[in-house]
């Protein structure tokens, strides 16, 4: 699958890599210019944690609390430009025929 192609209809999803989630967002915010890296936002926990509630340690859990964008400041690995992502698309005009 390519970045800057849907999925087929009815394919098998499959897990994303980060560039391909980032692409994902500039679709759903429907972005058409700049260039965009993903953001991930960690929420840290902290306290007494583990296998036995007799013996716990002091330990740490780390989880996922955001996903989003961020402009680019430089080209990384998960930097896409919205522009080829989602381009804008041009609305044609209708002309009337034999007008000068």
């Amino acid at each position: 699958m390519s970045i800057t192609e849907p999925p087929e209809t009815g394919a098998q999803p499959s897990p994303l890599t980060l560039r391909e989630l980032a692409a994902v967002l500039v679709r759903h915010y429907d972005l058409h210019e700049g260039e965009f890296d993903l953001l991930v936002e960690f929420q840290i926990g902290v306290g007494a944690v583990g296998p036995d509630p007799a013996a716990p340690s002091p330990g740490a859990m780390i989880g996922v609390s955001k996903v989003g964008l961020m402009p680019a400041n430089a080209k990384g690995p998960t930097t896409v430009d919205a522009a080829q992502i989602n381009p804008r698309t041009q609305i044609r005009r209708k002309t009337r025929s034999g007008a000068q």
